[in-house]
Formats: structure tokens, C-alpha cells, sequence
């Protein structure tokens, strides 16, 4: 595995592989009809991305880019009833190009021009006050990269499809949920000599599961306990799929409590992520030829607190 920085020299002297800055801003106007039964959202992004590579052994620029795009979104939303929602969008978005790494290529540190991506979704969403539910099909498209002759470049095509199912709202009184399952088949439509052609993208996981929870205890006031189920499937780290990334299984716990010192509202927090301190890969990522892990974090706490002036 080449490391997550791209480089596969001295990992004792890292050098600055990569820069990249992004601005973007959105004008978008939303038209009712038929008595707010039907909503159509329209609009328009300007996006800029400039970046630049530079070679991990020299430290000089190899390559820079300042690209801007507009681009569209779309949405529409039908309310059939009252507390039902149908609704479609598109979108597009303008995302930094790859940056040329690993081994055996004869162009490492090169830096590709941003490209866009584009999205589709369709969906219902049902909201009887106390609890909700929605459904979502979605899917998008992107180029990907891979290395044909010892160059690394921007030849083939990923597209993922999938399914989002999300549950909200409170059961029961000072109770509050928050959940939901992602179903992703991201497959690699173009591939270096169609090889890997329609085999899984590497780093997608097929199932993602989160729950949470959050219950206000009824002796103290202001005080308030959360908990949070975050699942993940294996997924694959190699364009060929001989390498899979083990699932795993993740537990947080919190506590909130809301008070007033000096007649001032203060919040405090208490968070613990990872309560077993269990040990996993939390994703993988790269290209065909050159990919890296991401080790989870281990059991995490932290103490904030918030003052409203």
C-alpha cells in the first residue's frame, strides 16, 4: 500500500505532494404552484478550484490548474398530501483531479485537471409529526484513474447506484432517534484493458448503518443522554477485488447537560467515540495499482462546552 499522503518515498521527510483551494458560491430561486403542492427549486453554482502538484523528490511544481465551472441543480418537490413528499433533483459539481503516485509510473506527482461529476436522485419522504421516514434511489457518475503504459491517468468511469433509507423523530416523549441504512453498488464501468470491468470501486463499502439516540432524563433537568450504532460492510482495496477490507462495528456514547451560570445559558458535553477501543481499518482509498487504509480512530473523549453571550 502506498501511503495516504501519494508518496512512496521517505516516509521519515514527507514533502508537499499536493495544494488545493476551493471557493464556490450559489443563486437559487424556488417557484411554488397549485396552493405549495408543487415546489420547483432552480439554480446555478460557480465553482473554482486551483491546485498544484509538485514532485515529492525536488519539492518544484509539476503542475497547477485554476479551473472554474458553473454548474446546475435542479429539484423538484410534489406534496400529494398532507405529511408526503415526492421529489427528484440533479446536480452536478466541479472536484479536484487525482494526483499521480505509487510505483512503477513514470509521471509521480502530476496533478489532473478538476473534472465534474453529476448526480440523480428520486425519493419520498412520509412526516406524521412524531416520527418520519424517507426513501431515496440515487445515482452518480465520475471518471477514474488508473495507469495504462507507466502513466497514471484519467481513462475510465465509476458509477455508483443506491438505495438511502433514513428514520427520525421521537417515539416517545424526551425521546429522539436518528437512523439510517445506505445499499451502494459503485462499480467500475471503464477499466485498463476492461480487466476490472464491472467489478465493485475500491473503498465502497455495499452497506453503511447508523443509529442513534438521544433521551432526556426525566429527574434532572437538562441533562441528556445520547448513543450511536454506526456499522459499515467490507469493502474492497484493490481495483481487482482480491483485497477486502474487514466490516466493522462502532459504538459512541454522550451526555449533554444545559444549565445557566451567571444568568448565562451554558451547555456542556461529554462525548466518548469508540467505547470498546476496538481496533479497524475505517476505509480504504486509491486507484488501481496504488491504494492506502485509513485506521479508526481509537476510544476517543472529549469535554466542550458552549456559552451563549
Amino acid at each position: 500500500m502506498v501511503p495516504p499522503n501519494g508518496v512512496g518515498g521517505n516516509l521519515n521527510d514527507p514533502k508537499l505532494t499536493m495544494t488545493s483551494d476551493l471557493a464556490s458560491y450559489a443563486v437559487a430561486d424556488t417557484l411554488s404552484m397549485l396552493d405549495d403542492s408543487v415546489l420547483l427549486t432552480v439554480g446555478v453554482r460557480h465553482q473554482r478550484i486551483r491546485s498544484g502538484g509538485f514532485s515529492n523528490t525536488t519539492g518544484l511544481r509539476t503542475a497547477h490548474y485554476d479551473e472554474t465551472a458553473n454548474t446546475p441543480l435542479v429539484g423538484l418537490v410534489y406534496k400529494p398530501v398532507r405529511g408526503l413528499s415526492l421529489y427528484a433533483n440533479y446536480i452536478e459539481a466541479l472536484q479536484g483531479g487525482p494526483v499521480a503516485a505509487g510505483t512503477n509510473i513514470d509521471n509521480v506527482g502530476d496533478v489532473f485537471a478538476p473534472y465534474t461529476s453529476e448526480q440523480k436522485e428520486v425519493g419520498i419522504k412520509y412526516d406524521a409529526g412524531r416520527l418520519g421516514m424517507s426513501a431515496a434511489l440515487f445515482t452518480t457518475a465520475q471518471p477514474s484513474a488508473f495507469v495504462v503504459e507507466r502513466r497514471f491517468g484519467v481513462f475510465g468511469e465509476q458509477r455508483n447506484r443506491g438505495l438511502e433509507l433514513t428514520v427520525f423523530g421521537m417515539p416517545a416523549r424526551g425521546l429522539r432517534v436518528l437512523g439510517g441504512l445506505t445499499l451502494i453498488d459503485a462499480e467500475q464501468v471503464t477499466t485498463a484493458g476492461g480487466v476490472n470491468q464491472g467489478k465493485d470501486a475500491i473503498g465502497v463499502p455495499k452497506t453503511q448503518f447508523n443509529l442513534g439516540g438521544e433521551w432526556d432524563v426525566p429527574q434532572v433537568a437538562g441533562l441528556s443522554l445520547n448513543t450511536r450504532a454506526v456499522y459499515t460492510s467490507t469493502q474492497f482495496a484493490d481495483g481487482a477485488n482480491t483485497k477486502e477490507v474487514p466490516s466493522w462495528t462502532r459504538v459512541d456514547l454522550g451526555a449533554n447537560y444545559a444549565t445557566r451560570i451567571l444568568d448565562r445559558a451554558v451547555t456542556l458535553r461529554l462525548r466518548v467515540n469508540n467505547v470498546a477501543d476496538k481496533n479497524y481499518w475505517a476505509s480504504a482509498g486509491g486507484f488501481p495499482g496504488s491504494g492506502y487504509l485509513v485506521v479508526g480512530a481509537p476510544r476517543t473523549v472529549t469535554l466542550s462546552g458552549t456559552v451563549d453571550f
